[in-house]
């Protein structure tokens, strides 16, 4: 697992962003920020969240996305983290079911069969138009290898089964309307009991929003 700055200008507040499964850090590089700092985990192998430098901040704040929802769920039962709120967008407690998160058969095709062609399928499928999509591609300036992100699927997929998650500590989950990864439907079921809104878009829904600010503004709201 990896522990990634994406800002850093000596704000007083954290964001702790827990990234998806193939999203590199250039991915969410037109993000501003005004009020916060920004760290990304991301390159999940374990569930352990390496050290953010929590001294330096008076708040810090958790956003964690798709399949780092399951994450941050996971670690925070097991490791104390100085998180003081935290969101979910676009995941849950159960990341591989075919009534509350990804399609098993999706799922573990995908892992099995993974490859260039069918990863250039799933990130198609994480947005709403052409439009989104061809951004995605044009922002990105670092990949990762076939065998490295079939590795990081396998570990979601054994630990899927082994892990109890505790999504009691979200305080709001944003669902989208158009999500193909997790399906809408999934998602609105598993937190049929918790505070949520749904907003517009893919799974990828960030190209809608300019800045962190905006995102926390809406968790908050």
């Amino acid at each position: 697992m990896k522990n990634t700055i994406l800002i850093d200008k000596g704000n007083k507040n954290l964001i702790v962003f827990f990234s998806g499964w193939s999203i590199e850090p250039d991915d969410l590089s037109f993000l501003e920020s005004e009020n916060y700092d920004v760290s990304m985990i991301h390159s999940y192998d374990s569930f352990y969240i390496p050290p953010f430098r929590s001294a330096k901040y008076e708040n810090i704040i958790g956003v964690a996305y798709s399949l780092g929802v399951f994450s941050v769920s996971i670690a925070m039962k097991y490791q104390r983290l100085p998180i003081n709120e935290i969101y979910a967008i676009n995941g849950t407690g159960k990341p591989v079911d075919n009534k509350y998160g990804i399609r098993e058969k999706v799922f573990e095709k995908t892992c099995k069969n993974l490859n260039s062609k069918n990863l250039a399928a799933f990130q198609r499928n994480m947005f709403d138009s052409d439009v989104s999509y061809n951004r995605f591609l044009q922002d990105r300036t670092s990949f990762k290898t076939i065998e490295n992100l079939k590795e990081e699927l396998e570990f979601f997929l054994d630990q899927s089964t082994l892990h109890d998650a505790d999504c009691s500590i979200f305080k709001k989950v944003l669902i989208s309307d158009k999500d193909r990864i997790f399906p809408s439907v999934n998602q609105t079921r598993f937190w049929k009991d918790a505070n949520r809104e749904t907003i517009e878009g893919g799974h990828f829904p960030f190209y809608n929003f300019a800045s962190w600010d905006e995102i926390i503004e809406l968790c908050r709201k």
